[in-house]
Protein backbone atom coordinates (compact mmCIF):
# COMPACT_ATOMS: atom_id res chain seq x y z
CA UNK A 1 0.00 0.00 0.00
CA UNK A 2 1.44 3.26 -1.39
CA UNK A 3 2.23 5.72 1.62
CA UNK A 4 0.53 8.88 1.79
CA UNK A 5 -0.33 11.78 4.17
CA UNK A 6 -4.41 11.31 4.83
CA UNK A 7 -6.74 12.82 6.74
CA UNK A 8 -10.16 11.21 6.98
CA UNK A 9 -13.30 12.63 8.61
CA UNK A 10 -16.92 11.76 8.47
CA UNK A 11 -19.25 13.90 6.10
CA UNK A 12 -22.39 15.52 6.58
CA UNK A 13 -25.14 13.48 7.48
CA UNK A 14 -27.63 12.15 5.13
CA UNK A 15 -29.76 14.12 2.56
CA UNK A 16 -32.38 11.10 1.78
CA UNK A 17 -32.96 11.35 -2.20
CA UNK A 18 -36.93 11.54 -3.12
CA UNK A 19 -37.50 8.20 -5.24
CA UNK A 20 -38.79 8.22 -9.24
CA UNK A 21 -41.26 6.39 -10.17
CA UNK A 22 -39.43 2.75 -11.16
CA UNK A 23 -38.42 3.51 -15.03
CA UNK A 24 -36.06 0.82 -15.93
CA UNK A 25 -35.70 2.11 -19.66
CA UNK A 26 -32.34 3.21 -20.50
CA UNK A 27 -31.33 6.23 -22.88
CA UNK A 28 -28.25 7.96 -23.90
CA UNK A 29 -27.94 11.79 -23.44
CA UNK A 30 -25.15 12.26 -25.94
CA UNK A 31 -23.17 9.53 -24.33
CA UNK A 32 -23.33 11.36 -20.85
CA UNK A 33 -26.14 9.85 -18.95
CA UNK A 34 -29.25 7.97 -18.84
CA UNK A 35 -32.44 7.25 -17.52
CA UNK A 36 -32.17 4.38 -15.35
CA UNK A 37 -28.59 3.50 -14.00
CA UNK A 38 -27.11 1.56 -16.89
CA UNK A 39 -23.66 -0.64 -16.89
CA UNK A 40 -22.95 0.04 -20.66
CA UNK A 41 -20.73 -2.88 -20.36
CA UNK A 42 -22.84 -5.86 -19.30
CA UNK A 43 -22.86 -8.99 -21.14
CA UNK A 44 -26.26 -11.08 -20.76
CA UNK A 45 -25.76 -14.48 -19.61
CA UNK A 46 -22.36 -14.06 -18.83
CA UNK A 47 -22.57 -11.41 -16.15
CA UNK A 48 -24.16 -11.56 -12.91
CA UNK A 49 -24.54 -8.40 -10.02
CA UNK A 50 -23.51 -10.05 -6.68
CA UNK A 51 -23.33 -6.87 -4.57
CA UNK A 52 -25.32 -3.48 -4.79
CA UNK A 53 -24.90 -0.48 -2.09
CA UNK A 54 -25.97 3.19 -1.65
CA UNK A 55 -23.20 4.37 1.35
CA UNK A 56 -24.98 5.05 4.37
CA UNK A 57 -24.97 8.46 4.99
CA UNK A 58 -23.93 10.18 1.79
CA UNK A 59 -25.50 13.13 0.34
CA UNK A 60 -26.07 12.51 -3.54
CA UNK A 61 -23.72 9.56 -3.21
CA UNK A 62 -22.87 7.00 -5.78
CA UNK A 63 -24.38 3.63 -6.31
CA UNK A 64 -21.73 0.89 -5.68
CA UNK A 65 -22.16 -2.44 -7.59
CA UNK A 66 -20.59 -5.48 -7.47
CA UNK A 67 -20.07 -7.33 -11.05
CA UNK A 68 -18.91 -11.21 -11.33
CA UNK A 69 -18.07 -12.08 -14.96
CA UNK A 70 -17.85 -15.79 -16.31
CA UNK A 71 -14.73 -15.79 -18.86
CA UNK A 72 -15.46 -18.65 -20.03
CA UNK A 73 -12.82 -21.46 -19.25
CA UNK A 74 -14.46 -21.99 -15.27
CA UNK A 75 -12.94 -19.02 -13.46
CA UNK A 76 -14.90 -15.85 -12.99
CA UNK A 77 -13.56 -12.30 -12.46
CA UNK A 78 -15.00 -9.19 -10.59
CA UNK A 79 -15.16 -5.42 -11.35
CA UNK A 80 -16.20 -2.90 -8.27
CA UNK A 81 -17.99 -0.03 -10.02
CA UNK A 82 -19.16 3.30 -9.65
CA UNK A 83 -22.25 5.04 -11.08
CA UNK A 84 -22.97 9.08 -9.80
CA UNK A 85 -26.30 10.50 -9.39
CA UNK A 86 -25.98 12.72 -12.82
CA UNK A 87 -24.91 10.30 -15.30
CA UNK A 88 -26.47 7.22 -14.26
CA UNK A 89 -23.23 4.92 -15.96
CA UNK A 90 -21.70 2.53 -14.03
CA UNK A 91 -17.85 2.58 -14.41
CA UNK A 92 -14.81 0.34 -13.74
CA UNK A 93 -13.63 1.86 -10.38
CA UNK A 94 -10.04 0.97 -11.24
CA UNK A 95 -9.94 -1.09 -8.41
CA UNK A 96 -8.27 -4.63 -8.78
CA UNK A 97 -10.22 -7.81 -6.95
CA UNK A 98 -7.89 -10.64 -7.19
CA UNK A 99 -9.93 -13.47 -5.42
CA UNK A 100 -11.47 -16.05 -7.01
CA UNK A 101 -14.98 -15.03 -5.77
CA UNK A 102 -16.44 -12.34 -4.15
CA UNK A 103 -19.84 -11.48 -2.68
CA UNK A 104 -21.49 -8.24 -1.84
CA UNK A 105 -20.21 -4.62 -0.86
CA UNK A 106 -20.90 -1.91 1.41
CA UNK A 107 -19.50 1.83 1.65
CA UNK A 108 -19.33 4.83 3.64
CA UNK A 109 -18.62 8.45 2.72
CA UNK A 110 -15.43 9.64 3.78
CA UNK A 111 -13.07 13.02 3.01
CA UNK A 112 -9.81 12.22 2.44
CA UNK A 113 -6.77 14.97 2.06
CA UNK A 114 -4.20 13.80 0.11
CA UNK A 115 -1.14 16.49 -0.80
CA UNK A 116 -3.09 19.06 0.36
CA UNK A 117 -5.87 18.74 -2.01
CA UNK A 118 -9.47 17.26 -0.73
CA UNK A 119 -11.47 14.85 -2.62
CA UNK A 120 -15.09 13.34 -1.43
CA UNK A 121 -14.80 9.51 -1.52
CA UNK A 122 -15.51 6.25 -0.10
CA UNK A 123 -15.17 3.40 2.11
CA UNK A 124 -15.56 0.27 0.13
CA UNK A 125 -15.55 -2.81 1.75
CA UNK A 126 -16.26 -6.74 0.18
CA UNK A 127 -15.64 -10.25 0.73
CA UNK A 128 -13.37 -12.59 -1.53
CA UNK A 129 -12.74 -16.22 -1.34
CA UNK A 130 -11.93 -19.28 -2.88
CA UNK A 131 -14.00 -21.39 -3.21
CA UNK A 132 -18.09 -20.99 -4.47
CA UNK A 133 -20.33 -20.65 -0.87
CA UNK A 134 -24.06 -21.01 -0.49
CA UNK A 135 -24.97 -17.76 -1.86
CA UNK A 136 -23.44 -19.03 -4.94
CA UNK A 137 -25.29 -21.79 -5.07
CA UNK A 138 -22.98 -24.72 -4.29
CA UNK A 139 -23.64 -26.99 -1.70
CA UNK A 140 -21.94 -27.10 1.76
CA UNK A 141 -19.18 -29.85 1.92
CA UNK A 142 -18.50 -30.72 5.47
CA UNK A 143 -15.61 -32.81 4.50
CA UNK A 144 -14.04 -29.95 2.68
CA UNK A 145 -14.16 -27.38 5.57
CA UNK A 146 -13.43 -29.88 8.60
CA UNK A 147 -11.01 -29.16 11.30
CA UNK A 148 -8.08 -30.91 9.40
CA UNK A 149 -8.77 -28.34 6.37
CA UNK A 150 -9.05 -25.70 9.02
CA UNK A 151 -5.46 -26.85 10.20
CA UNK A 152 -4.26 -26.93 6.97
CA UNK A 153 -5.52 -23.71 6.27
CA UNK A 154 -7.49 -25.53 3.05
CA UNK A 155 -9.61 -23.79 1.98
CA UNK A 156 -8.04 -20.61 2.37
CA UNK A 157 -9.58 -18.39 4.88
CA UNK A 158 -12.00 -15.53 3.03
CA UNK A 159 -10.67 -11.90 3.46
CA UNK A 160 -12.39 -8.43 4.50
CA UNK A 161 -10.84 -6.30 1.94
CA UNK A 162 -10.82 -2.53 2.06
CA UNK A 163 -10.48 0.11 -0.50
CA UNK A 164 -10.75 3.93 -0.72
CA UNK A 165 -11.87 4.89 -4.73
CA UNK A 166 -9.32 7.11 -6.17
CA UNK A 167 -6.75 6.94 -4.05
CA UNK A 168 -3.72 4.14 -3.64
CA UNK A 169 -5.46 3.07 -0.45
CA UNK A 170 -6.08 -0.62 0.20
CA UNK A 171 -5.86 -3.49 3.09
CA UNK A 172 -7.64 -6.82 3.96
CA UNK A 173 -8.00 -8.94 6.78
CA UNK A 174 -9.30 -12.51 7.49
CA UNK A 175 -11.49 -13.83 10.02
CA UNK A 176 -9.72 -16.98 11.19
CA UNK A 177 -9.65 -16.95 14.82
CA UNK A 178 -11.70 -19.47 16.85
CA UNK A 179 -14.51 -19.61 13.90
CA UNK A 180 -12.63 -19.30 10.40
CA UNK A 181 -14.32 -17.57 7.64
CA UNK A 182 -14.19 -19.53 4.21
CA UNK A 183 -17.09 -17.99 1.96
CA UNK A 184 -19.38 -15.36 2.27
CA UNK A 185 -22.87 -14.50 1.88
CA UNK A 186 -23.79 -11.33 3.14
CA UNK A 187 -22.47 -8.16 4.85
CA UNK A 188 -24.57 -5.31 6.59
CA UNK A 189 -24.71 -2.45 8.75
CA UNK A 190 -21.41 -0.68 7.97
CA UNK A 191 -20.62 2.46 9.91
CA UNK A 192 -17.77 4.53 10.59
CA UNK A 193 -16.47 6.99 13.60
CA UNK A 194 -13.40 9.31 13.20
CA UNK A 195 -11.12 9.95 16.19
CA UNK A 196 -9.84 13.09 15.18
CA UNK A 197 -12.53 14.95 17.37
CA UNK A 198 -9.89 13.44 20.13
CA UNK A 199 -6.52 14.00 18.62
CA UNK A 200 -6.31 10.77 17.28
CA UNK A 201 -5.53 9.47 13.80
CA UNK A 202 -7.87 6.13 13.57
CA UNK A 203 -11.36 5.81 12.57
CA UNK A 204 -12.87 2.78 14.03
CA UNK A 205 -15.39 0.29 11.02
CA UNK A 206 -18.07 -1.78 12.18
CA UNK A 207 -20.18 -4.26 10.12
CA UNK A 208 -21.82 -7.86 10.21
CA UNK A 209 -20.40 -10.06 8.04
CA UNK A 210 -22.18 -13.72 7.54
CA UNK A 211 -20.65 -16.75 6.12
CA UNK A 212 -19.50 -20.37 6.16
CA UNK A 213 -17.02 -21.44 8.53
CA UNK A 214 -15.60 -25.25 9.46
CA UNK A 215 -17.54 -27.97 9.54
CA UNK A 216 -20.07 -26.14 7.02
CA UNK A 217 -21.17 -24.14 9.77
CA UNK A 218 -22.81 -20.96 9.07
CA UNK A 219 -21.43 -18.02 11.22
CA UNK A 220 -22.34 -14.31 11.89
CA UNK A 221 -19.47 -12.00 12.82
CA UNK A 222 -19.47 -8.61 14.45
CA UNK A 223 -16.34 -7.18 13.14
CA UNK A 224 -14.44 -4.30 14.07
CA UNK A 225 -11.63 -2.72 11.81
CA UNK A 226 -9.28 -0.02 13.19
CA UNK A 227 -8.06 2.20 10.07
CA UNK A 228 -4.93 4.34 11.27
CA UNK A 229 -4.48 7.15 8.49
CA UNK A 230 -1.76 8.92 9.52
CA UNK A 231 -0.09 5.50 9.01
CA UNK A 232 -2.55 4.33 6.39
CA UNK A 233 -2.34 0.86 7.70
CA UNK A 234 -5.16 -1.59 9.26
CA UNK A 235 -4.08 -1.69 13.40
CA UNK A 236 -6.89 -4.07 15.06
CA UNK A 237 -8.98 -6.38 13.62
CA UNK A 238 -11.33 -8.16 16.20
CA UNK A 239 -14.98 -10.16 15.89
CA UNK A 240 -17.60 -12.27 17.70
CA UNK A 241 -19.60 -14.38 16.49
CA UNK A 242 -22.57 -16.89 16.66
CA UNK A 243 -22.68 -20.42 15.18
CA UNK A 244 -26.03 -20.93 13.37
CA UNK A 245 -27.66 -24.60 12.77
CA UNK A 246 -28.98 -23.14 9.64
CA UNK A 247 -27.83 -21.54 6.62
CA UNK A 248 -27.54 -17.50 6.10
CA UNK A 249 -27.81 -16.12 2.86
CA UNK A 250 -28.23 -12.62 3.65
CA UNK A 251 -27.89 -10.53 6.75
CA UNK A 252 -28.41 -6.61 8.18
CA UNK A 253 -28.80 -4.79 11.26
CA UNK A 254 -32.57 -3.55 11.23
CA UNK A 255 -33.33 -1.22 14.26
CA UNK A 256 -30.11 -1.81 15.95
CA UNK A 257 -30.96 -5.98 15.73
CA UNK A 258 -29.11 -8.30 13.52
CA UNK A 259 -31.34 -9.83 11.55
CA UNK A 260 -30.59 -12.93 8.66
CA UNK A 261 -32.10 -14.63 6.16
CA UNK A 262 -32.42 -18.31 5.99
CA UNK A 263 -33.97 -21.18 3.99
CA UNK A 264 -34.80 -23.36 6.95
CA UNK A 265 -36.73 -26.45 7.01
CA UNK A 266 -38.65 -26.38 3.74
CA UNK A 267 -39.75 -22.29 4.78
CA UNK A 268 -38.35 -18.98 3.80
CA UNK A 269 -37.51 -17.26 7.38
CA UNK A 270 -35.88 -14.17 9.01
CA UNK A 271 -34.08 -14.72 11.96
CA UNK A 272 -33.88 -12.07 14.66
CA UNK A 273 -30.71 -12.74 17.06
CA UNK A 274 -30.97 -11.18 19.40
CA UNK A 275 -34.94 -12.69 19.95
CA UNK A 276 -33.28 -15.88 19.24
CA UNK A 277 -36.28 -16.55 17.16
CA UNK A 278 -38.10 -16.81 13.80
CA UNK A 279 -39.90 -13.22 13.02
CA UNK A 280 -40.72 -13.83 9.81
CA UNK A 281 -41.67 -17.33 8.82
CA UNK A 282 -43.34 -18.50 5.04
CA UNK A 283 -43.98 -21.58 4.26
CA UNK A 284 -41.99 -22.66 0.79
CA UNK A 285 -40.35 -20.01 -1.54
CA UNK A 286 -42.39 -16.52 -1.10
CA UNK A 287 -40.63 -15.35 -4.74
CA UNK A 288 -41.98 -18.58 -6.72
CA UNK A 289 -45.09 -20.49 -4.66
CA UNK A 290 -42.83 -23.45 -4.90
CA UNK A 291 -43.84 -25.64 -1.41
CA UNK A 292 -40.88 -27.88 -1.67
CA UNK A 293 -37.73 -25.81 -0.82
CA UNK A 294 -37.88 -22.29 0.63
CA UNK A 295 -36.37 -18.77 -0.80
CA UNK A 296 -32.49 -18.21 -0.81
CA UNK A 297 -32.56 -14.35 -0.01
CA UNK A 298 -29.73 -12.99 -1.54
CA UNK A 299 -30.31 -9.30 -0.37
CA UNK A 300 -32.26 -7.32 2.32
CA UNK A 301 -32.93 -3.69 2.46
CA UNK A 302 -34.53 -1.41 5.04
CA UNK A 303 -36.47 1.17 3.00
CA UNK A 304 -38.99 3.75 4.64
CA UNK A 305 -40.68 2.09 7.52
CA UNK A 306 -40.61 -1.64 6.01
CA UNK A 307 -38.26 -4.61 5.63
CA UNK A 308 -38.05 -5.52 1.31
CA UNK A 309 -35.79 -8.89 0.06
CA UNK A 310 -35.19 -10.25 -3.29
CA UNK A 311 -33.64 -13.37 -4.95
CA UNK A 312 -32.23 -14.83 -7.99
CA UNK A 313 -36.23 -14.98 -8.57
CA UNK A 314 -38.05 -11.98 -9.77
CA UNK A 315 -39.80 -10.37 -7.30
CA UNK A 316 -39.44 -8.10 -4.25
CA UNK A 317 -40.75 -9.25 -0.97
CA UNK A 318 -41.76 -7.71 2.06
CA UNK A 319 -42.11 -8.31 6.05
CA UNK A 320 -45.51 -8.76 7.11
CA UNK A 321 -44.39 -8.25 10.53
CA UNK A 322 -48.14 -8.50 12.15
CA UNK A 323 -48.74 -11.66 9.99
CA UNK A 324 -44.90 -12.78 10.81
CA UNK A 325 -44.11 -13.80 7.36
CA UNK A 326 -42.97 -12.78 4.17
CA UNK A 327 -45.05 -11.45 1.58
CA UNK A 328 -44.71 -11.21 -2.31
CA UNK A 329 -45.28 -7.34 -3.26
CA UNK A 330 -47.19 -6.47 -6.87
CA UNK A 331 -48.39 -3.10 -8.14
CA UNK A 332 -44.70 -1.56 -9.54
CA UNK A 333 -41.66 -2.26 -11.42
CA UNK A 334 -40.21 -3.78 -8.54
CA UNK A 335 -42.01 -6.70 -10.01
CA UNK A 336 -38.90 -7.49 -11.58
CA UNK A 337 -36.48 -7.25 -8.79
CA UNK A 338 -33.43 -9.46 -8.61
CA UNK A 339 -30.30 -10.51 -7.02
CA UNK A 340 -29.42 -6.91 -5.21
CA UNK A 341 -31.01 -4.18 -3.36
CA UNK A 342 -29.85 -0.74 -2.76
CA UNK A 343 -31.63 2.04 -0.12
CA UNK A 344 -31.30 5.51 0.83
CA UNK A 345 -34.00 6.66 2.92
CA UNK A 346 -37.64 5.19 1.34
CA UNK A 347 -35.49 4.72 -2.35
CA UNK A 348 -34.62 1.84 -3.40
CA UNK A 349 -32.88 0.05 -6.26
CA UNK A 350 -32.48 -3.29 -7.28
CA UNK A 351 -31.36 -4.86 -10.65
CA UNK A 352 -33.97 -5.58 -13.30
CA UNK A 353 -34.74 -8.99 -14.48
CA UNK A 354 -36.30 -8.03 -17.69
CA UNK A 355 -33.23 -5.18 -18.33
CA UNK A 356 -29.94 -6.80 -17.40
CA UNK A 357 -27.45 -4.55 -16.41
CA UNK A 358 -29.86 -1.80 -15.52
CA UNK A 359 -31.31 -0.84 -12.35
CA UNK A 360 -34.83 -0.04 -11.38
CA UNK A 361 -35.39 3.00 -9.27
CA UNK A 362 -38.70 2.81 -6.88
CA UNK A 363 -40.27 4.29 -4.00
CA UNK A 364 -40.45 1.82 -1.05
CA UNK A 365 -43.94 0.62 -1.39
CA UNK A 366 -45.92 0.21 1.69
CA UNK A 367 -46.25 -3.86 2.92
CA UNK A 368 -49.34 -4.96 3.72
CA UNK A 369 -49.71 -6.34 7.14
CA UNK A 370 -51.82 -8.77 8.81
CA UNK A 371 -54.88 -6.60 10.47
CA UNK A 372 -55.07 -7.02 14.48
CA UNK A 373 -58.32 -7.82 15.50
CA UNK A 374 -58.53 -7.57 19.43
CA UNK A 375 -61.67 -9.59 21.04
CA UNK A 376 -63.97 -6.67 22.18
CA UNK A 377 -65.28 -7.42 25.40
CA UNK A 378 -69.20 -7.31 25.24
CA UNK A 379 -71.84 -7.50 27.77
CA UNK A 380 -75.73 -9.24 27.00
CA UNK A 381 -78.38 -6.29 27.96
CA UNK A 382 -81.45 -7.64 30.59
CA UNK A 383 -83.57 -7.64 27.72
CA UNK A 384 -81.10 -9.58 24.95
CA UNK A 385 -80.98 -11.77 27.70
CA UNK A 386 -84.48 -12.12 28.49
CA UNK A 387 -84.96 -13.12 24.55
CA UNK A 388 -82.49 -15.91 24.42
CA UNK A 389 -83.62 -17.59 27.45
CA UNK A 390 -87.19 -17.62 26.12
CA UNK A 391 -85.96 -19.13 22.48
CA UNK A 392 -83.95 -21.73 24.57
CA UNK A 393 -86.96 -22.98 26.82
CA UNK A 394 -88.70 -23.13 23.15
CA UNK A 395 -86.71 -25.50 22.04
CA UNK A 396 -86.81 -27.29 25.05
CA UNK A 397 -83.55 -26.59 26.98
CA UNK A 398 -83.92 -25.90 30.68
CA UNK A 399 -82.52 -22.84 32.03
CA UNK A 400 -81.40 -21.85 35.52
CA UNK A 401 -81.21 -18.28 35.85
CA UNK A 402 -78.16 -17.19 38.39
Amino acid sequence: MQKRNLILSSLISAAALTGCGGDSSSSSDGGNSFSAYTDPGWSAGSDELVGLTYPEGAANGPLVALKRSDNGDGTFSHSLMLADAASKEFSDSGITLERDYYRDVLAVPVSVTIDGEAIDTLVVATCGYSEAGIADGNEPDPGNSSAQALAAQLPPYATIEFYVPGTDIADSVNIADDAALFSCYSLGGMTVADTADKGGSEYEVDFFVSGQGYEARSFVFEASVIFDYAAEEVTDVSATYDGMSFSITGAMAMDGDLIMSVNYEGDTRLFDIEADDFVLETAGNVFTSATDNGADILDLAHGGNDLFAVSADEGLAGGDFSGEQFVLLSGGDFEHCVDALAVNGSTLWCHDATDEGKLIEFTAPEVPQTPIVAAAARTVSDHSWTQIKAELEGAGAEVEVK
